[in-house]
């Protein structure tokens, strides 16, 4: 017997209606996936259809679909020029039905080691799908088409979906997440909207407090944008891992968070990444968009990512989710990630070239555009005497959305509320990479922002991998503090006990096991005797006042 969920809502009455059923179905050899789609072919008797693609660093998405066919009146159904476009001939206007199975295009269960959550899971025990790498997309459809989604479900499988609350549109269609099978679902309101998590397997984070956690979150971001309470889901998928391998990832879709932890993630980080994705509700759809084309987006990533980093903080620091000393803390922890960043002045064109392949490129525009937000901000501050900071601009971008792309419109909103002119700032610093160095009265009563040499972190030797998945020392830099130290090539890294990745001002304590199994730790300074220039806040001790300063409560 199946439950089945209608999600739909119509923002119009008019035909054509795009509806989809999606059926999960289990048989002797696993669970499998079918979509059936309805709609009304093209009136000159030719509809393209669309397969997933390329889509969040994931290419050749179409591997996860197959037994594509369709049904209606004349439909003849042909692969076009690649596989990602099919046309379907039909009569004028025809009642069209399409069928296909998602499947899970490679070996295993979710996996930190493998980066590949976004792909399709189809697994004994659930499935764990995201829009944009399963749905065929009729070329016809429209901004305002009437959709339907409508889940057939095993009767003891869990679902959640943030389509069973209405489709709001196409992009919302693409933008979604579906999880079904041994979910544990949880649900609250909050601000008077339902707010659910959905997770599966073992977390050192109990659900409850994943939850509470969430809900300060979104009351905090709430406050900050005057908004009123929405639904929202996120959804937990537990990656598999060595021991002491944490891993923290996911994608902000329309209404929900879709995210993927090793089973060892604490909750103070899950809770940065929790209310960085929600201020994704704002930015940057609502403040206008990203820049047009998916292939160009990269270069507004500095507003869209590292802005709402900036945002995350402020937000965050004012309705309380964290404290004036945990957001200095957060700061420094960026301040010097960018410092130390090996490609800190690239340009925004670099970045939009090599977004999806270098991984340092990629963090880039986050640490940058977060840097350039407080940079922005002390500038208004000053100009205004205080009068105005960035908080009227951000305002201000809600209210004219409609203007263009929010990366591309903050300079000309900014000059307009303020009558500052960030254009040369944009130009050095986003636009050409000028390393950002920030003024020393930029966060007030938190403390100075001073500017240090620290010692350049380095290992000093090269880790591999065993076929058993054991992390082993492959190569160890002569001359280096690892030799001194005693590191050598065959010993098995087991884990970090000491010291902090990145941070060569405090001893590292490393446990090895020897060849002969023998396990021991070994204490070093993991540096070269380079120095790397970063700034730091040195933190007041005032936290009602550093308080004012990271919300903006000037």
């Amino acid at each position: 017997m199946a439950l089945e969920l209608v999600a739909a809502l119509a923002l119009q009455a008019a035909s054509p209606e795009l509806a989809y059923t999606l059926s999960i179905e289990e048989t002797a050899d696993g669970p499998e996936v079918h979509v059936h789609v309805a709609f009304l072919g093209d009136e000159d008797s030719e509809t393209i259809l669309e397969l997933p693609s390329f889509w969040g660093g994931e290419d050749e998405l179409w591997n996860g679909v197959t037994g594509l066919s369709a049904s209606g009146q004349d439909a003849v159904l042909t692969q076009g020029d690649s596989p990602d476009s099919w046309t379907l001939t039909h009569a004028p206007g025809a009642a069209i039905a399409l069928d296909y199975q998602v499947i899970q295009d490679r070996e295993g269960a979710p996996s930190a080691a493998a980066d590949d959550s976004y792909r399709p899971f189809i697994q004994p025990d659930f499935v764990h799908l995201i829009g944009n790498a399963f749905i065929i997309l009729p070329d016809n459809s429209r901004a305002d088409e009437t959709i339907t989604v409508t889940f057939n479900t095993p009767e003891d499988w869990a679902l959640a979906s943030d389509l069973e609350h209405g489709v709001a549109d196409v992009d919302a269609l693409m933008a979604s997440v579906i999880v079904a099978g041994d979910f544990r679902v949880m649900t609250q309101e909050i601000a008077s909207a339902p707010v659910r998590i959905a997770v599966r397997g073992a977390l050192e984070i109990e659900d409850q407090t994943l939850m509470d956690n969430l809900a300060h979150v979104i009351e905090a971001n709430l406050e900050y944008w005057g908004a009123t309470g929405e639904p929202y889901l996120v959804t937990v998928l537990p990656l598999e891992a060595e021991p002491d391998w944490i891993s923290i990832g996911g994608t902000n879709l329309a209404d929900s968070f879709a995210m993927f932890i090793t089973a060892n993630a604490q909750i103070d980080t899950v809770k940065r990444i929790l209310a960085h994705e929600h201020t994704h509700t704002w930015n940057v759809k609502r403040l206008g968009g990203p820049l047009e084309g998916e292939a160009a987006e990269p270069a507004g990533y500095w507003f869209s990512e590292g802005f709402t980093d900036y945002l995350t903080t402020r937000a965050g620091v004012r309705g309380g989710s964290f404290t004036a000393e945990q957001g200095v803390a957060q700061w420094n922890e960026f301040l010097r990630e960018y410092a130390s960043s090996p490609v800190n002045t690239a340009s925004n064109d670099a970045i939009l070239e090599g977004f999806w392949s270098d991984p340092d490129i990629q963090r880039l525009p986050y640490l940058r555009g977060q840097v350039f937000a407080a940079l922005a901000d002390a500038r208004i501050l000053a100009e205004t005497n205080g009068a105005q900071d960035l908080d009227d601009v951000i305002h201000s971008m809600l209210e004219s959305a409609d203007d263009g792309p929010a990366p591309s419109h903050f300079i000309e909103v900014a000059r307009t509320v303020t009558g500052e002119d960030l254009t040369a700032l944009y130009q050095r610093f986003i636009v050409e990479g000028e390393m950002i160095w920030l003024p020393e009265t930029t966060f007030g009563a938190c403390g100075p922002v001073e500017t240090l040499d620290e010692p350049v972190f380095v290992y000093g030797f090269t880790l591999g991998e065993t076929e058993q998945g054991e992390r082993i020392i492959t190569e160890v830099e002569p001359g280096s503090s690892a030799e001194a130290a005693g590191f050598e090539p065959g010993m098995f890294m087991l884990q970090r006990v000491g010291g902090a990745y990145g941070d060569a001002s405090v001893q590292s304590v490393m446990r090895i096991k020897t060849v002969e199994g023998e396990e021991r730790d070994i204490a070093y300074w993991p540096t070269n005797g380079e120095v790397l220039r970063v700034q730091q806040i040195a933190f007041s001790g005032d936290e009602a006042g550093c308080r004012v300063a990271l919300a903006g409560l000037n």
